[in-house]
């Protein structure tokens, strides 16, 4: 059976993946708003190629990046060991990119910013680390060496 915090952190995946595809989203929407905008503006000049361009890179980059977030659920409800030091590493970049909002107490920024610290901590204890090591035993035991 899988830890409850376990299946939360995957669920928490989820969700910031969601999040990442509907600013990806947005991005693709404004980009290319912007992009028309500027061929009214330009007739067509190069502004338009690169604000288009750059929406649609963003736009892509943030779609993959929202792919990676979902892999990342899915590894940590299946209790893969990369799943884990991924969302590790992704929850520390998250901290380190909201920190200045939520210094700020931006209520939403400083809600992410403890779920990510949330995640953070409980991935890194030591009996959630050597649950997602040794798949088929509970947290507490210790594995039997055969000879």
């Amino acid at each position: 059976m899988r830890p409850t915090g376990v299946t939360l952190s995957a669920y928490y995946q989820f969700f910031r993946g969601a999040v990442v595809a509907l600013f990806a989203g947005g991005i693709f929407f404004v980009g290319g708003m912007a992009a028309r905008l500027a061929s009214l503006a330009a007739e067509g000049n190069n502004l338009q190629r690169i604000l288009g361009g750059l929406g649609h890179f963003m736009g892509v980059a943030l779609l993959i990046y929202a792919a990676v977030q979902v892999v990342c659920g899915i590894g940590l409800l299946l209790l893969q060991n990369w799943a884990r030091i991924l969302t590790l590493v992704f929850s520390a970049l998250g901290i380190l990119v909201l920190l200045p909002r939520a210094l700020h107490l931006r209520p939403v920024s400083t809600l992410f910013a403890l779920l990510n610290l949330a995640v953070l901590i409980y991935l890194l204890l030591p009996e959630t680390a050597s649950y997602f090591i040794n798949k088929n035993l509970p947290a507490d035991s210790t594995p039997v060496k055969t000879a």
